[in-house]
């Protein structure tokens, strides 16, 4: 009964298409390592001065288009340190707003994957969620604003952020002129 109110709680905002971050905040406590990263447009508009490797091409604009960005990463000690329901719950709820569909969602034995997009009045994604539960791992990823997926792209290689693969190597691609492969001699 305690546990369903609890749930009920967390859950409860998110009428309001807010996103409760409660339940994985108290997660942090339990967790060997946690990574928790909240990003508002004051953070996010330092972006628009950063310097990428091809020159900052459309960072700016990116920058303008960002919200938020919300981060709850944790690795556990042991399996059972979490509630998957309670995650799962919370995932259902955003889907059952109608303003989340999902493109991605991935379930095996004791793991899920889902990947949800929110699109705005003007038809463009508007938000990203990603939600990645395995038995000792767990992240929570609130993208807010997005606007045009791809330039998320851009943000690789900035304060630490990974490039996305496939990104630097698309364009490397562009910039040098495709040659054709070299003939065999035979002799």
């Amino acid at each position: 009964m305690a546990r369903t109110l609890i749930l009920a709680a967390a859950l409860l905002p998110l009428y309001g298409q807010q996103i409760d971050y409660s339940l994985f905040d108290r997660l942090a406590e339990k967790a060997k390592e946690s990574a928790i990263v909240n990003l508002g447009p004051e953070q996010l508009s330092l972006l628009a001065g950063s310097k990428t490797k091809d020159g900052g091409a459309g960072l700016a604009e990116l920058a303008k288009t960002l919200k938020g960005i919300m981060v709850r990463s944790f690795e556990f000690d042991a399996p059972g340190q979490y509630d998957a329901a309670q995650v799962r719950a919370i995932g259902e709820k955003i889907r059952s707003t109608g303003n989340w569909s999902p493109i991605v969602s991935v379930k095996e034995k004791d793991e899920f994957t889902e990947i949800l997009i929110r699109k705005g009045a003007d038809g463009k994604a508007d938000g990203l969620l990603i939600i990645a539960a395995e038995p000792k791992e767990l992240t929570f990823v609130h993208i807010d604003g997005v606007g045009d997926l791809a330039a998320l792209a851009k943000l690789g290689g900035l304060a630490g952020i990974p490039e996305i693969a496939g990104a630097a190597s698309a364009k490397k691609q562009q910039a040098a002129p495709v040659k054709a492969p070299a003939k065999k001699r035979e002799d």
